[in-house]
């Protein structure tokens, strides 16, 4: 079996699997010889890159943002699919995913995200995981980055999904989701943060949704972080959660009227905005409750 076998099979997987499924299979596993052969496939596997990344798109409903690039789709998705199918070979699969270039076009963002996204719950080796979340810049963004892939998340971020209609859409629907992960939550919150002044009324929109859709689950961090905020306090399980909410705490200062403008808000912001200003103290005073 050879790269190439390898990375059709796990196109396959990919196909069939999206980052939401529950339950889903682990992706098949296979060799990594001759890889240089997926830097020309053949007409039918980059056909199926191609379709790949078109279904990325009409999942996460960015046809239409989509449908304005007229860049063509590159390899690399393939070179990833490789890698997450060659995961037991630990240096190798580490070079294959140095081989991947950088995103050129959306359409290799989105091939790139159909790949990795469902595949990082079955990477057992963290360094392998964050080699593929820095490769792939839609799935750094939509779960949180390693550091080396933060500035390719923030300008697909600024320069691509803020133009349009479907990709702010997107950003509202995943971001207003309780965090999976404390990593996730700092990440999000931080983002939230830095488009609280040039993006208002679509940080607004987050937790708005945020509010009315995933209200219990939030709460129930809400809840799990306060009970770690005894003596003497836990900021390390705090913070995260608490920093999701930052955002929306400044603009209760700075705009409240604007938040009380919002029938969807109403007053079920206020226990994430009393943590993260019960977490701020904490850290002013060193993180004694005193």
């Amino acid at each position: 079996m050879t790269a190439v076998d390898t990375a059709v099979r796990v196109l396959l997987w990919s196909t069939a699997n999206d980052s939401g499924a529950a339950g889903r299979p682990a992706p098949p596993e296979g060799e990594l010889t001759d890889p240089q052969e997926l830097a020309a496939p053949p007409q039918d596997l980059a056909a199926a890159v191609v379709r790949l990344a078109a279904e990325s798109a009409a999942r996460l409903r960015l046809d239409a943002l989509a449908a304005r690039e007229r860049r063509p789709v590159g390899a690399g998705a393939l070179l990833l699919a490789a890698a997450v199918g060659g995961r037991a070979q630990a240096r190798l699969a580490a070079e294959t995913v140095r081989a991947v270039p950088a995103a050129r076009s959306l359409w290799d963002v989105l091939a790139y995200h159909a790949v990795v996204a469902p595949a990082l719950a079955h990477i057992g080796d963290p360094a392998l995981a964050g080699r593929l979340r820095a490769a792939s810049p839609l799935t750094a963004l939509l779960d949180r980055p390693d550091p080396v892939g933060e500035t390719n998340a923030e300008l697909l971020l600024e320069d691509v999904l803020l133009t349009h209609p479907q990709g702010r859409r997107l950003i509202t629907t995943v971001y207003c989701e309780a965090p999976a992960s404390p990593a996730q939550a700092l990440w999000r919150g931080r983002l939230l943060d830095q488009l609280r002044m040039s993006e208002r009324e679509l940080v607004i929109d987050v937790y708005e949704a945020a509010l009315l859709r995933h209200a219990a689950a939030h709460q129930s961090l809400i809840r799990r972080a306060r009970a770690g905020l005894t003596v003497p306090p836990d900021l390390a399980v705090a913070r995260p959660v608490a920093h999701w909410w930052a955002a929306l705490a400044r603009l209760e200062r700075s705009h409240r009227r604007l938040l009380r403008a919002r029938s969807g808000i109403g007053t079920g912001y206020l226990p994430g905005v009393r943590l993260y200003k019960q977490v701020e103290r904490l850290e002013a005073s060193g993180g004694s409750p005193a």
